[in-house]
């Protein structure tokens, strides 16, 4: 035999045996994984559709399994999403087995207990769901800092999660979305937050969070949702979040936020929704704001804001709702809030508005509802109020107007309700009897 045929023989054996240990090793590995998820099977205790029973067999091929993703070289499990099964039980530790896997969705079932210890240890992890489950354990200190560096979406919401935010999160560098919304989390917001500098959604909404705002929020750049409602902040509202360029969406209603709205927040010129209800806000409205063209959304209710209402809100013509309700505002309502042809709800009960309602407010045709009621508005209802062909509701009780009311506002057959009391209105009972 030459040379060469011995080269060629010794070269097909070599590959051969590497193929018979790459075999052997993945064959392992997929009975590795097999015996993970038949662990996982056997915490199962209520399976209403009986899906797993049926689909996860122990003879079949586990890449046929129901939920299963396998990649097409090793046959690995990559991605397992049983969500939305109704399935109650408890997560095993032998899930953190499945070392191939990149998603894993287990949410909107009943799943309780604690999050195993060895999820955190997943190194190919990418997307980790959980939500909507009774999930009870606090977060590692260290989760982040030595797997889950692939990790890119973290969906924890609605569950019964407690304890801090591990400040080691921020090695999770990689993470573009947040979602803790609805748990029991507690303490500070860290400050290493900040260099999670991918992030676009963050949802921190119903918790029991404390303390102040972290002005390192400021250096999430990419962020287009920030949602830390319903919880205990205190201190001000800190400048820096106007270095949000990119944010569409800014909830901080129910806290106890305290000082100005700061100018910086006009910066935000992508925004669409802003929310700021029921705070210790104080000051007035900022000036700025009128540069948010992009807002729809602006409930700002249940504060101490004085002052009065910018005239340069015309320019915010996105406007679909203004939510004033409960502050302290006062002076005249401008003409120029009949440039916000997209209104439909116009709230401003409880403050110390004045002066006449101007006429302008008849172009507003897209209004549903006006809140206006325990203001000191004088002078006449205008006639133009009657363009407003799908008003349903008007509140104008305890204020100072004088007249008859304009027949065409009794005319609206859009009109479901309609409080005037406490005014020095001329109206008889054959005009009202058309919306009694």
């Amino acid at each position: 035999m030459d040379r060469s045929a011995q080269l060629y023989l010794l070269i097909t054996s070599l590959l051969l045996l590497q193929w018979l240990i790459d075999y052997s090793s993945a064959n392992s590995d997929i009975n590795a994984d097999r015996s993970s998820l038949l662990a996982f099977k056997s915490r199962i205790s209520l399976d209403p559709h009986n899906i797993l029973p049926q689909s996860w067999r122990n003879e079949s091929n586990i890449c046929s399994w129901m939920g299963v993703t396998c990649d097409s070289r090793y046959h690995r499990v990559t991605q397992l999403n049983i969500s939305s099964m109704g399935l109650v039980g408890t997560i095993p530790p032998e899930i953190g087995n499945l070392s191939f896997l990149v998603s894993l969705d287990l949410s909107n079932n009943s799943f309780h207990g604690p999050i195993p210890a060895s999820i955190f240890n997943m190194s190919f992890l990418e997307v980790l769901n959980l939500r909507k489950n009774s999930l009870s354990s606090s977060l590692p200190f260290d989760m982040c800092k030595h797997n889950l560096h692939k990790l890119k979406r973290l969906r924890f919401s609605y569950n019964n999660l407690f304890g801090e935010i591990p400040s080691s999160l921020e090695h999770c560098s990689l993470l573009d979305y947040v979602s803790l919304i609805n748990n029991n989390f507690s303490g500070q917001v860290p400050t290493q937050i900040g260099n999670l500098t991918l992030l676009q959604e963050l949802y921190l909404g119903a918790n029991n969070f404390s303390g102040n705002i972290p002005k390192e929020i400021g250096a999430l750049t990419n962020l287009q949702t920030l949602d830390m409602s319903v919880n205990n902040f205190s201190g001000y509202v800190p400048r820096e979040i106007g270095n949000l360029k990119m944010l569409q969406l800014l909830d901080l209603h129910n806290n106890e936020l305290c000082g100005n709205i700061p100018k910086e927040i006009g910066y935000l010129t992508n925004l669409v929704s802003l929310g700021m209800s029921t705070n210790n806000l104080s000051g007035p409205l900022p000036a700025t704001m009128s540069d948010m063209t992009s807002l729809e959304f602006l409930g700002v209710a249940v504060n101490h804001l004085s002052g009065s209402l910018p005239r340069n809100i015309g320019n915010m013509t996105s406007l679909w709702t203004i939510s004033l309700a409960y502050n302290n505002i006062t002076g005249e309502i401008p003409k120029e809030i009949g440039s916000l042809t997209n209104l439909e709800i116009l709230s401003i009960p409880i403050n110390g508005i004045s002066g006449s309602l101007p006429r302008e407010i008849g172009n507003l045709t897209s209004l549903v509802d006006i809140y206006m009621d325990y203001n000191a508005l004088s002078g006449h209802i205008p006639i133009e109020m009657g363009h407003l062909v799908n008003l349903e509701y008007l509140e104008l009780e305890h204020n100072n107007l004088i007249g008859a009311l304009p027949k065409k506002i009794v005319n609206m057959t859009s009109l479901i309700s309609l409080f005037l009391k406490y005014n020095s209105l001329s109206v008889s009972m054959s005009m009202l009897h058309p919306i009694l």
